[in-house]
């Protein structure tokens, strides 16, 4: 077959050509460190590379996630250690101030000390995280959890708190369940009870003589009111007799009977009751529905009370004692909400280790698919160099090649 002069040179350019693609793609390979380069060179592999690239990326995401919720969870610790601090300090006023020594300077003296603890914690209750972000408002975070009102202290957020996920089937919350409504404004207060004086054909009073065991009993019998009947919580004390009485549920059982002291005082339930009547007689009472009071509310009522006590009465010693048992039940309230986001964080830091024990065996895997073996790129670029020089050298000579060079 006759080879004419274009075909000559064209199968050369060609064969010059084809060997540096593959000396540009072998130094592609050592270059980004990958043997492929492009779906075509390997489909599977690149497949299999696509779909490891995705898992990693999502475990990048949790990471940033865990980081996130990790910062939000220690940030509110942080803050409701200090206010579980300003309570504690609080709770000791309010128990020094029923010391019979003090005097109404000492006790306006507190107060002032008392004052500037509400505001410490009214900001604390406004703390922001560094997203600008009331952390205790749940999903109304851009608004204040507290604002000052002409009623006092009132709670704008909500119970809604925000998830984060951390893994792909775990979402834990960024705060506590109820957020600072459950911790703050949903306190519970000392449990009470009204005497019915329009019905009771006794006169009579009460007050709390054990705290503890009062409360127990409220929370045993307090029933409410619907779905339960009205009168579920109404109960009477009945005097048989000038000196014994009986204390009766609204079905006309006895609970209690007894005989009354020289003061016609008895004790049930907690309470020490005083009637005074004839046989057949009767006091009415009602077990109140439980009571409720955010924490700043109550110190404005034990502010008040102490600037104003002219003397030690039994109302004063009263409201202490309701201000001391909010207290508890609001530190409670701190102290558990600090224990759960102890535990969360825990859980973040174990979650945090096991999707960092699958990046790596994912990254493994993805390595073992895709990077290259350095020696081996190199000796197959050190190949595609010498064929290039090669092909540009008998390229030269073959070109050269002439009749007239044999005449």
């Amino acid at each position: 077959m006759r080879i004419t002069t274009n075909q000559l040179y064209q199968n050369s350019v060609n064969g010059i050509l084809e060997t540096q693609k593959k000396l540009v793609r072998a130094q592609d390979v050592l270059i980004k460190q990958s043997n492929v380069l492009k779906p075509s060179d390997d489909p599977a592999a690149a497949t299999k590379i696509v779909r490891l690239d995705e898992d990693l990326a999502r475990l990048e995401q949790f990471e940033k996630n865990t980081i996130l919720l990790e910062n939000s969870l220690e940030n509110k610790e942080v803050v409701l250690g200090n206010i579980h601090g300003s309570m504690q300090r609080a709770r000791t006023l309010a128990i020094q101030a029923g010391n019979g020594a003090m005097n109404d300077q000492d006790r306006r003296a507190m107060a002032s000390e008392l004052e500037q603890i509400r505001d410490e914690l009214f900001d604390l209750f406004n703390s922001k995280n560094g997203q600008g972000e009331y952390i205790f408002s749940g999903s109304k975070s851009s608004d204040p959890a507290f604002v000052k009102t002409s009623n006092g202290y009132e709670y704008q957020g909500d119970e809604n708190v925000k998830k984060i996920q951390i893994s792909e089937t775990l979402k834990l919350d960024s705060g506590v369940p109820g957020s600072g409504f459950a911790i703050f404004e949903d306190t519970e207060a000392r449990s009470t009870l009204s005497i019915d004086t329009a019905s009771s054909t006794a006169s009579g009073s009460y007050s709390v003589f054990s705290s503890d065991q009062f409360e127990a009993y409220h929370k045993s019998n307090y029933v409410a009111v619907p779905p339960n009947p009205v009168g579920s919580n109404d109960y009477s004390v009945v005097l048989t007799s000038p000196s014994v009485y009986e204390v009766r549920d609204n079905g006309g059982t006895v609970l209690d009977s007894g005989n009354l002291d020289s003061e016609n005082k008895f004790v049930y339930a907690g309470l020490q009751f005083q009637i005074n009547g004839t046989t057949g007689d009767q006091l009415n009472f009602t077990l109140d529905q439980p009571n409720k009071e955010n924490t700043l509310n109550s110190l404005t009522s034990l502010i008040n009370t102490m600037n104003n006590a002219e003397n030690t009465s039994d109302d004063y010693f009263e409201e202490l004692k309701s201000a001391i048992y909010s207290f508890d039940r609001s530190m409670e309230n701190v102290s558990s909400a600090r224990s759960q986001i102890g535990g969360r964080l825990n859980v973040v830091s174990s979650v945090n280790l096991s999707n960092l024990d699958q990046e790596i065996n994912l990254k493994e895997a993805r390595a073992k698919i895709e990077e290259v073996d350095f020696s081996e790129a190199i000796t197959e670029l050190q190949k595609q160099e010498t064929a290039l020089t090669v092909a540009n050298q008998t390229f030269s000579k073959v070109t050269g090649l002439s009749l007239f060079n044999f005449l």
